[in-house]
């Protein structure tokens, strides 16, 4: 009997040990950590990652395949290549939303990308330098380069299909009738985008991308309506840094380095005929 008690035992406990080790083999194992890339600390697993060795002609096909825009400009060139990889990754770090594919059918997917020198202050614009098109000033970016602060520069870009997102809002859609009430309850975001509800609307878009971006508004914690507005209407949930009120860990630019500023936004007259109004 003894024996018989001591072999139940023990095969008891052989089972339970292997519906333990079932059990624990079974659990779902954790998500691979996402890298950061260049100004965003949680950024979309890569969908297209950026080719190292690709040739400039090979980029700028990559970009017109990868990501549906048409390219012109004439600073698509070897000396930008660090211009370019910030566009790319940009681009690639908000594919896991449907923020691009969003933006392109305002506009019946004819939207491209111009990089060119932009007269005056602007670093970055919609349709003004060229109808369209937005247009990136990679020499300028060169500056932001030079200073460690490419944080904005993804700031930047984010911000610029920003606009073309928002470029139906003539015809009032809901996003646009939610946004305005916002702004009207929280006013003020940013110092470039003022009182401009426009800007504002771009601005927490490329905030919420660029989290890295020096002097980030939402690094104060002070604008959560804003980042939720971001996360629920814009981009699917997705976050790409930490809460707001928490500074995410970024390399700091030097500190007299120059702002990358948008450009002025389109004229409304503009906008309507390009809505098809």
């Amino acid at each position: 009997m003894r024996k018989w008690i001591a072999a139940a035992a023990t095969g008891l406990a052989a089972a339970v040990v292997s519906v333990v080790a079932t059990t624990a083999t079974a659990l779902p194992l954790a998500p691979t950590p996402v890298a950061p890339v260049t100004g965003i600390p949680n950024p979309c697993a890569p969908t297209f990652p950026f080719p190292e060795d690709a040739s400039i002609s090979e980029l700028k096909d990559g970009i017109t395949t990868n990501f549906g825009f048409k390219l012109t400009g004439s600073q698509w060139t070897e000396e930008r290549r660090p211009s370019i990889k910030i566009l790319w990754e940009t681009l690639d770090a908000m594919e896991c939303t449907s923020y691009r594919k969003d933006l392109q059918a305002k506009v019946d997917g004819n939207v491209g990308l111009n990089a060119a020198n932009i007269s005056g202050y602007a670093w970055g614009d919609w349709s003004l330098t060229k109808g369209n098109y937005v247009t990136y000033d990679f020499s300028k970016f060169q500056k932001a380069l030079d200073s460690g602060d490419e944080g904005r520069l993804t700031r930047l870009v984010a911000h610029e299909l920003g606009h073309v997102l928002n470029s139906d809002r003539y015809s009032e859609p809901e996003y646009w009738q939610t946004f305005k009430k916002l702004f009207a309850k929280e006013g003020k975001f940013s110092s470039y985008a003022g009182g401009s509800v426009t800007e504002t609307f771009a601005d927490v878009i490329g905030y919420y991308v660029g989290r890295c971006a020096l002097d980030n508004p939402y690094d104060t914690g002070k604008y959560d309506a804003y980042y939720e507005y971001a996360k629920t209407y814009v981009f699917d949930g997705k976050e790409f840094g930490p809460a707001p009120g928490e500074k995410p860990n970024c390399t700091t630019p030097s500190a007299d380095a120059e702002a990358p500023m948008p450009g002025a936004e389109p004229t409304a007259d503009w906008l309507e005929g390009l809505s098809g109004e």
